[in-house]
């Protein structure tokens, strides 16, 4: 099969734009997961090959704007690429993945590198492998976004290729990883609430959406734990949530309508500030007023939890830092692949709101 295929036979075959499938073969936002899929499978199956900004092109392809002419110019280029793995669900989460693949964008294109982004659907994460209409030789490495199953990171590090994990960290496989530091802030949102002299808190998250968020969950019991008292007097609850599932608000809704006067929390922790927006309007619909009856405290610092009506009190941790780091640990493995293996943690920040 010729690998001299152009975009715009792809485009042809599938009927869709020339530049929805150069965005999508670029990695680019803008196409949707379905049609991403779709493009690269087709790719992949009519032999089109990428090899960092190198694309084959047939010299039957009519060159006759200027956007043509530019990437007939660069196809006599070669350079490396990183490739992005993310799981599909994840990819929809803008205000949190969204700056971290921003970031990854920015200290690839300053170092040097093209970026591609592969997303992965639920269902089938247990072995990676890169996509055949990529060249593996001029792949630079492996950068891994999210949780993923052990298999996963197993199946990329025996590629050979540098593996980095962002906010997950997999102790079965010795390989680097940047983390954000999810237990010691779950730690510090609890003692907050606690200093304020609250007393019965409530934590809602979603354990099975992602590692980070049980972490915050582990540190809001550290906290209760480590408290000088007795404490029986204390009282920190789960409510565990369907995350990112269409039944989230109506679950949410039971939850406030089951609340008495004896079962009411004085502040609540969610696991991000996304599950906040969702909780304050049904809480106020009940009316229930925050922060005067409940505080509440949350994680990531979303640029909406500004705006939230009141102002949400949460922990701003690293997004655009976290995608910029990973690449810059990625490189560092690939110029020295025979030293120990790092866990970079970065820090957050209380960012105090009227919320809690």
């Amino acid at each position: 099969m010729s690998k001299h295929v152009s975009m715009q036979q792809i485009a042809d075959r599938l009927g869709l734009s020339k530049y929805t499938v150069s965005q999508a073969l670029s990695g680019k936002s803008g196409v949707s997961i379905e049609n991403r899929l779709r493009i690269q499978e087709t790719a992949r199956a009519m032999g089109y090959l990428i090899q960092g900004k190198t694309h084959r092109i047939s010299k039957e392809s009519s060159l006759t704007d200027s956007a043509e002419k530019d990437q007939a110019a660069i196809s006599k280029e070669v350079s490396p690429y990183i490739l992005v793995w993310i799981q599909a669900m994840y990819q929809q989460d803008n205000p949190f993945w969204g700056k971290v693949l921003a970031g990854i964008a920015t200290a690839s294109s300053e170092l040097g590198y093209e970026h591609l982004i592969v997303p992965v659907l639920k269902g089938h994460t247990d072995s990676l492998q890169i996509p055949s209409y990529l060249d593996p030789a001029y792949c630079a490495g492996h950068l891994l976004a999210g949780t993923f199953p052990s298999l996963s990171v197993i199946s990329l590090k025996q590629t050979g290729i540098p593996l980095v994990l962002i906010d997950h960290f997999e102790p079965l496989v010795d390989v680097d990883c940047v983390l954000n530091n999810n237990l010691d802030s779950g730690k510090m949102a609890c003692q907050r609430l606690l200093a304020a002299g609250l007393k019965r808190l409530v934590f809602v998250g979603d354990d099975s959406f992602a590692v980070s968020f049980k972490e915050r969950w582990w540190g809001c019991r550290l906290a209760i734990e480590n408290i000088a008292g007795p404490e029986e007097t204390y009282s920190l609850k789960r409510w565990q949530v369907p995350y990112g599932q269409p039944q989230l608000i109506s679950y949410l809704e039971r939850k406030v309508a089951a609340l008495t006067p004896d079962s009411m929390p004085e502040g609540i922790i969610c696991a991000n500030d996304q599950l906040a927006l969702d909780l304050i309007p049904i809480l106020k619909s009940k009316g229930i007023d925050i922060p005067s009856q409940i505080k509440i405290i949350a994680f990531d610092n979303i640029e909406a939890a500004a705006y939230a009506q009141p102002p949400l009190s949460t922990f701003e941790l690293a997004k655009e830092s976290l995608g910029i780091r990973a690449v810059e640990t990625l490189l560092y493995r690939r110029n020295h692949p025979g030293r120990q293996s790092e866990k970079i943690i970065l820090s957050s920040r209380f960012i105090a709101r009227d919320s809690g």
